[in-house]
Protein backbone atom coordinates (compact mmCIF):
# COMPACT_ATOMS: atom_id res chain seq x y z
CA UNK A 1 0.00 0.00 0.00
CA UNK A 2 1.38 3.24 -0.93
CA UNK A 3 0.23 5.21 2.02
CA UNK A 4 2.30 8.44 4.24
CA UNK A 5 1.46 9.47 7.56
CA UNK A 6 2.27 12.99 8.14
CA UNK A 7 2.66 14.94 11.30
CA UNK A 8 2.89 18.87 11.81
CA UNK A 9 4.40 19.46 14.94
CA UNK A 10 3.54 16.02 15.89
CA UNK A 11 -0.64 16.44 15.18
CA UNK A 12 -1.58 14.26 12.23
CA UNK A 13 -1.77 16.18 8.73
CA UNK A 14 -4.16 15.65 6.30
CA UNK A 15 -4.72 12.17 6.37
CA UNK A 16 -5.51 11.19 2.86
CA UNK A 17 -4.29 13.31 0.45
CA UNK A 18 -1.94 12.64 -2.24
CA UNK A 19 1.62 13.02 -0.62
CA UNK A 20 5.27 13.11 -2.36
CA UNK A 21 8.36 12.70 -0.08
CA UNK A 22 11.60 13.04 -1.70
CA UNK A 23 15.35 13.53 -0.51
CA UNK A 24 18.26 12.02 1.05
CA UNK A 25 19.75 11.21 5.00
CA UNK A 26 23.53 10.12 5.08
CA UNK A 27 26.25 10.20 7.46
CA UNK A 28 27.98 13.25 8.85
CA UNK A 29 26.33 16.31 9.45
CA UNK A 30 25.69 18.20 6.61
CA UNK A 31 22.10 18.66 6.66
CA UNK A 32 19.36 16.45 5.06
CA UNK A 33 16.80 18.15 2.99
CA UNK A 34 13.46 17.14 2.12
CA UNK A 35 10.71 18.00 0.09
CA UNK A 36 7.23 17.01 1.09
CA UNK A 37 4.71 17.76 -1.84
CA UNK A 38 0.73 17.89 -1.08
CA UNK A 39 -2.14 17.86 -3.74
CA UNK A 40 -5.04 20.21 -3.36
CA UNK A 41 -4.91 21.08 0.64
CA UNK A 42 -8.04 22.70 1.66
CA UNK A 43 -7.03 26.60 2.16
CA UNK A 44 -7.42 25.64 6.13
CA UNK A 45 -4.32 22.83 5.62
CA UNK A 46 -2.28 24.85 3.51
CA UNK A 47 -2.12 27.72 6.11
CA UNK A 48 -1.05 24.89 9.16
CA UNK A 49 0.97 23.67 7.33
CA UNK A 50 2.81 27.21 6.83
CA UNK A 51 2.92 27.86 10.20
CA UNK A 52 3.93 24.46 11.19
CA UNK A 53 8.08 24.00 13.02
CA UNK A 54 8.62 20.65 12.20
CA UNK A 55 7.35 18.11 10.16
CA UNK A 56 7.51 14.11 10.43
CA UNK A 57 6.60 11.67 7.33
CA UNK A 58 5.93 7.91 8.47
CA UNK A 59 5.45 4.53 7.05
CA UNK A 60 4.31 2.55 8.85
CA UNK A 61 5.98 2.65 12.18
CA UNK A 62 9.16 3.98 10.82
CA UNK A 63 9.97 7.14 10.57
CA UNK A 64 11.35 8.11 6.83
CA UNK A 65 11.96 12.03 7.03
CA UNK A 66 11.89 14.69 10.10
CA UNK A 67 12.91 18.12 9.93
CA UNK A 68 12.78 21.78 10.70
CA UNK A 69 10.31 23.49 8.09
CA UNK A 70 12.70 26.36 6.28
CA UNK A 71 10.29 27.16 3.91
CA UNK A 72 6.64 26.46 2.24
CA UNK A 73 5.16 27.37 -1.27
CA UNK A 74 2.15 26.70 -3.38
CA UNK A 75 2.43 26.18 -6.87
CA UNK A 76 -0.56 25.62 -9.47
CA UNK A 77 0.12 22.06 -11.72
CA UNK A 78 -2.59 21.00 -14.03
CA UNK A 79 -4.09 18.12 -11.03
CA UNK A 80 -4.66 21.42 -9.01
CA UNK A 81 -2.61 22.93 -6.24
CA UNK A 82 0.59 21.17 -4.67
CA UNK A 83 1.64 22.54 -1.50
CA UNK A 84 5.78 22.40 -1.35
CA UNK A 85 7.33 21.93 2.31
CA UNK A 86 11.40 21.97 2.39
CA UNK A 87 12.43 20.67 5.77
CA UNK A 88 15.82 19.32 6.77
CA UNK A 89 17.20 17.51 10.07
CA UNK A 90 20.74 19.13 11.48
CA UNK A 91 20.25 22.70 9.66
CA UNK A 92 20.15 23.85 13.04
CA UNK A 93 23.24 22.69 14.21
CA UNK A 94 24.91 23.40 10.53
CA UNK A 95 24.37 27.29 11.30
CA UNK A 96 25.31 27.40 14.83
CA UNK A 97 28.47 29.25 15.57
CA UNK A 98 30.71 27.99 18.70
CA UNK A 99 33.29 29.31 20.53
CA UNK A 100 34.36 26.94 22.88
CA UNK A 101 38.15 25.92 24.50
CA UNK A 102 38.64 22.41 26.09
CA UNK A 103 41.15 21.78 28.49
CA UNK A 104 43.57 18.97 28.57
CA UNK A 105 42.36 15.31 29.97
CA UNK A 106 38.89 15.67 28.58
CA UNK A 107 37.60 12.53 26.34
CA UNK A 108 36.19 13.09 22.79
CA UNK A 109 32.77 12.46 24.04
CA UNK A 110 33.72 14.85 26.60
CA UNK A 111 34.31 17.54 23.81
CA UNK A 112 31.53 16.29 21.59
CA UNK A 113 29.13 16.81 24.71
CA UNK A 114 30.56 20.33 24.87
CA UNK A 115 30.06 21.49 21.11
CA UNK A 116 26.62 20.20 21.93
CA UNK A 117 25.86 22.30 24.34
CA UNK A 118 27.45 25.40 22.83
CA UNK A 119 25.98 25.12 19.88
CA UNK A 120 22.15 25.89 21.35
CA UNK A 121 20.59 23.53 19.44
CA UNK A 122 19.44 21.51 22.25
CA UNK A 123 20.68 18.18 20.89
CA UNK A 124 22.37 15.05 22.61
CA UNK A 125 24.71 13.21 22.13
CA UNK A 126 23.18 9.41 22.30
CA UNK A 127 25.60 6.80 22.02
CA UNK A 128 29.52 6.85 21.66
CA UNK A 129 30.41 3.30 21.49
CA UNK A 130 33.88 1.92 20.44
CA UNK A 131 37.26 3.96 21.51
CA UNK A 132 36.93 7.10 23.10
CA UNK A 133 40.61 9.01 23.59
CA UNK A 134 41.53 11.34 26.07
CA UNK A 135 43.35 14.45 24.81
CA UNK A 136 47.16 15.20 25.91
CA UNK A 137 46.26 18.87 25.10
CA UNK A 138 44.19 21.43 25.52
CA UNK A 139 41.95 22.37 21.90
CA UNK A 140 40.19 25.51 20.83
CA UNK A 141 37.17 25.36 18.62
CA UNK A 142 35.51 28.21 16.62
CA UNK A 143 33.53 27.67 13.20
CA UNK A 144 30.33 25.61 12.99
CA UNK A 145 29.27 23.44 15.57
CA UNK A 146 29.00 20.63 13.07
CA UNK A 147 31.67 20.78 11.67
CA UNK A 148 34.35 21.02 15.12
CA UNK A 149 32.44 17.62 15.99
CA UNK A 150 33.19 16.07 12.77
CA UNK A 151 36.62 17.54 13.58
CA UNK A 152 37.04 15.99 16.72
CA UNK A 153 35.35 12.88 15.41
CA UNK A 154 37.94 12.15 12.45
CA UNK A 155 40.63 12.69 14.76
CA UNK A 156 39.34 9.69 16.59
CA UNK A 157 38.77 7.80 13.91
CA UNK A 158 35.03 8.02 14.17
CA UNK A 159 31.99 9.18 12.07
CA UNK A 160 28.46 10.52 12.96
CA UNK A 161 25.01 10.16 11.96
CA UNK A 162 21.81 12.49 13.54
CA UNK A 163 18.47 10.72 13.96
CA UNK A 164 15.44 12.66 15.59
CA UNK A 165 16.72 11.57 18.95
CA UNK A 166 19.84 13.31 18.59
CA UNK A 167 23.69 12.15 17.35
CA UNK A 168 24.73 8.57 17.08
CA UNK A 169 28.44 8.04 16.86
CA UNK A 170 29.86 5.12 14.37
CA UNK A 171 33.12 3.95 15.43
CA UNK A 172 36.19 3.02 13.11
CA UNK A 173 35.56 -0.97 13.89
CA UNK A 174 31.83 -2.04 12.57
CA UNK A 175 29.41 -2.94 15.04
CA UNK A 176 27.03 -5.95 15.29
CA UNK A 177 24.42 -5.86 12.41
CA UNK A 178 20.75 -4.48 13.04
CA UNK A 179 19.51 -5.36 9.97
CA UNK A 180 19.59 -8.37 7.47
CA UNK A 181 18.36 -8.49 4.01
CA UNK A 182 17.61 -10.51 1.27
CA UNK A 183 16.64 -10.97 -2.12
CA UNK A 184 12.94 -10.60 -1.10
CA UNK A 185 14.22 -7.07 0.48
CA UNK A 186 15.18 -5.67 -3.16
CA UNK A 187 13.54 -4.35 -5.76
CA UNK A 188 16.57 -4.97 -8.20
CA UNK A 189 19.93 -5.81 -8.41
CA UNK A 190 22.65 -4.56 -6.31
CA UNK A 191 24.69 -1.86 -8.67
CA UNK A 192 28.28 -1.29 -7.64
CA UNK A 193 29.94 2.09 -7.41
CA UNK A 194 33.41 3.24 -6.04
CA UNK A 195 35.09 0.59 -7.90
CA UNK A 196 33.11 -2.02 -6.40
CA UNK A 197 33.55 -0.77 -2.67
CA UNK A 198 30.44 0.06 -2.49
CA UNK A 199 26.84 -1.16 -2.88
CA UNK A 200 23.54 0.09 -4.13
CA UNK A 201 20.69 -1.55 -3.20
CA UNK A 202 16.95 -0.45 -4.10
CA UNK A 203 14.08 -1.28 -1.65
CA UNK A 204 10.70 -0.71 -1.27
CA UNK A 205 10.44 2.56 1.17
CA UNK A 206 11.88 1.90 3.95
CA UNK A 207 13.50 3.76 7.18
CA UNK A 208 16.45 2.32 7.69
CA UNK A 209 19.00 4.87 8.90
CA UNK A 210 22.45 5.83 7.81
CA UNK A 211 24.80 4.28 10.43
CA UNK A 212 23.37 1.44 10.48
CA UNK A 213 25.32 -1.91 10.27
CA UNK A 214 23.95 -4.31 8.16
CA UNK A 215 24.39 -7.81 5.89
CA UNK A 216 22.85 -8.62 2.70
CA UNK A 217 22.44 -12.18 1.69
CA UNK A 218 21.51 -12.59 -1.83
CA UNK A 219 22.25 -14.83 -4.53
CA UNK A 220 23.92 -17.51 -1.91
CA UNK A 221 26.76 -15.20 -0.87
CA UNK A 222 27.18 -12.76 1.83
CA UNK A 223 28.14 -9.25 2.54
CA UNK A 224 28.32 -6.99 5.64
CA UNK A 225 28.43 -2.93 5.21
CA UNK A 226 27.45 0.16 6.55
CA UNK A 227 24.48 2.39 5.41
CA UNK A 228 25.65 5.44 4.25
CA UNK A 229 23.31 6.87 2.74
CA UNK A 230 19.17 6.61 1.88
CA UNK A 231 17.36 8.86 -0.76
CA UNK A 232 13.69 8.35 -0.61
CA UNK A 233 11.25 9.12 -3.55
CA UNK A 234 7.77 8.02 -2.78
CA UNK A 235 4.65 9.56 -4.04
CA UNK A 236 1.51 8.28 -2.70
CA UNK A 237 -0.15 8.65 -6.23
CA UNK A 238 0.83 7.38 -9.51
CA UNK A 239 4.70 8.55 -9.16
CA UNK A 240 7.90 7.22 -8.16
CA UNK A 241 7.71 4.95 -4.88
CA UNK A 242 11.42 3.41 -4.15
CA UNK A 243 14.35 4.13 -1.39
CA UNK A 244 17.79 3.64 -2.18
CA UNK A 245 20.32 2.51 -0.04
CA UNK A 246 24.29 3.29 -0.29
CA UNK A 247 26.47 0.75 1.21
CA UNK A 248 30.09 1.25 2.85
CA UNK A 249 31.18 -3.01 1.93
CA UNK A 250 33.32 -4.08 4.89
CA UNK A 251 36.59 -5.51 4.21
CA UNK A 252 37.58 -8.47 6.48
CA UNK A 253 35.02 -10.41 8.76
CA UNK A 254 32.12 -11.58 7.07
CA UNK A 255 33.72 -10.88 3.84
CA UNK A 256 37.60 -12.38 4.16
CA UNK A 257 38.96 -9.45 2.97
CA UNK A 258 37.57 -9.66 -0.17
CA UNK A 259 35.06 -7.70 -2.09
CA UNK A 260 31.72 -9.82 -2.82
CA UNK A 261 30.55 -10.18 -6.33
CA UNK A 262 26.59 -10.71 -6.50
CA UNK A 263 26.92 -10.37 -10.64
CA UNK A 264 27.99 -14.41 -10.80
Amino acid sequence: MRELKVFADGIPFAAGSRFRLSGKTAVGLFPSLFTLEAWNLKEEESFQLSNTKEIAVCREDACLAYGKVSDVFRQTVPEGTVTVAAFSLGLDLWEAPVSLSVEAGVSVSGTVRRLLEASGTGIRLLSFPGSDPVSVRGRAFLGRAAECIEEILTAAKARCALVPAGLCVIPADPLPASLILSEKDLADRPAYADGGRKLILSTTVTGFRPGDEMILEYGGKTASGLILERMVDADTGSGPWSTQLLIEIHQGGRNDGQIVSFNG
